[in-house]
């Protein structure tokens, strides 16, 4: 007998629930603020790499859904067609995962239920000091530049850009960090400074040097098409040039960039990254075989500023938000002692701990994970009026720390009276009070 799908109480099938079916699921680590079910990521099962952050937008009051990187969208039955191939499976698994009765045709042989594959495990990377540390001569690889992979590619290409911004006048990179109460630290040195006379000097040499589809497509240049600047610098100018380096070489796998005056008005952020991640996901500031490779304890700032900021010969790493790190890199660190230094502020505390945002009564309250006998006192009391209590799940850095294996995570907090953040600490003079010894 031929099957008779329910049209109408397949679509009635709540869209969120078919996502998570099939393996969509709701980070736990969404931004604060963010409704309970607005976002929710692919996973890796509708599209190859998986989401990092949330992608798929949940519509509610249509019960469609879009996911923005992949382009999966649709409601419950275009959504299952897309997982499962045709339009005869996605209605009987539909029929078969939610419960629900066909038109006719009740002699049917049930269709095999779809697993959804479960998430990779993350593959952390390890730091091996025994590999060593090797400096590497650009101009040697120069003439074999096309025999070079992408990714080769692309680290010659930062690496000589970022050399030619140590060789630049860096007066007004001293002042500028004079001016935020940093004087005679060895780790400046490592800072490249571009002025928009060095950038027109360094374009055409990387031009005579490089293939010019690779300085485009290493963020460098405009393309061809641009309307404004074709084949001209793409990024900010009069700027810091705050380098990535490869953990075994000297090599730059990206920068962050940083203005450090008025020429940049359009711009409304900090610092300005450039890197191409498809290609290469480089580490923050301050990761290198040199840290690495010694015994000592780590600070996790935010910012270079604030790791520049820090005493004198601290073991350090940049990271300009919890997202800097990718979860597998944080396995270089396995076996540290680790000391986050992030903002006093909320979202700066919220991100070293983690937090939980309960949602009752229309109402919501963010609890941070260091305060877990607060969050279980109030959970406790809201379900014993009764009162239905939602809990969302924002993990921290810490934790993200502890999956990659360190030895212990200590988050310094200090009276915001003394300062907001390391660099303030710095400025009014009050450094000492928070890192003694």
């Amino acid at each position: 007998m031929r099957l008779e799908y329910d049209i109408e109480a397949l679509e009635a099938i709540s869209v969120q629930d078919v996502v998570i079916a099939l393996g969509g699921r709701y980070p736990k680590d969404r931004e604060p603020g963010m409704p309970q079910y607005n976002m929710s990521c692919c996973n890796g099962n509708f599209h190859k790499e998986g989401d990092k952050k949330p992608s798929m937008t949940i519509y509610k009051s249509k019960n469609i859904c879009k996911c923005h990187v992949c382009g999966t969208a649709g409601n419950p039955i275009s959504v299952a067609k897309s997982m499962l191939g045709d339009f005869k499976k996605a209605c009987e698994w539909l029929h078969d995962t939610f419960s629900i009765p066909y038109k006719s045709g009740s002699n049917y042989s049930k269709p095999k239920k779809f697993q959804a594959p479960k998430p990779k495990q993350t593959e952390y990377i390890r730091f091996d000091k025994s590999l060593g540390f090797t400096h590497v001569e650009v101009r040697e690889f120069v003439k074999r530049y096309d025999r070079l992979n992408k990714e080769q590619k692309l680290k010659l290409v930062y690496t000589y850009l970022y050399r030619f911004s140590l060789t630049t006048n860096h007066t007004k990179l001293k002042n500028y960090y004079s001016s935020r109460g940093i004087e005679n630290n060895l780790h400046i040195s490592k800072i490249g400074f571009l002025s928009e006379d060095d950038i027109k000097i360094v374009v055409d040499k990387l031009i005579a040097v490089f293939k010019i589809e690779d300085l485009i497509e290493f963020g460098i240049l405009n393309d061809a098409s641009h309307k404004y600047f074709p084949l001209q610098w793409k990024q900010i100018k009069n700027c810091l040039l705050v380098p990535s380096f490869s953990i075994h070489t000297d090599l730059v796998e990206g920068f962050m960039l940083r203005p450090i005056d008025e020429s940049n008005k359009w711009f409304k952020g900090k610092e300005s990254r450039l890197s191409v991640p498809s290609i290469l996901k480089p580490f923050p500031f301050g990761v290198g075989y040199g840290v690495l490779s010694k015994e000592c304890d780590i600070y996790i700032a935010e910012g270079h500023i604030d790791a520049l900021s820090l005493p004198k010969n601290s073991c350090f790493i940049a990271t300009p938000g919890i997202q800097a790190f990718e979860p597998e890199q944080l396995g270089i660190l396995q076996g540290r002692n680790i000391k986050l230094v992030f903002d006093q502020d909320d979202a700066g505390q919220q991100a070293a701990w983690g937090f939980t945002t309960l949602e009752f009564l229309g109402q919501t309250m963010t609890v941070l994970h260091s305060q877990k006998d607060d969050l279980e006192a109030t959970v406790r009391l809201l379900k014993s009026q009764n009162v239905e209590v939602s809990q969302i799940v924002h993990e921290g850095f810490v934790s993200k720390l502890y999956k990659a294996g360190v030895k212990s995570v200590e988050v310094i907090t200090w009276d915001k009276k003394l300062g907001k953040d390391v660099n303030d600490l710095l400025i009014n003079g009050n450094l000492s009070k928070v890192f003694k010894g």
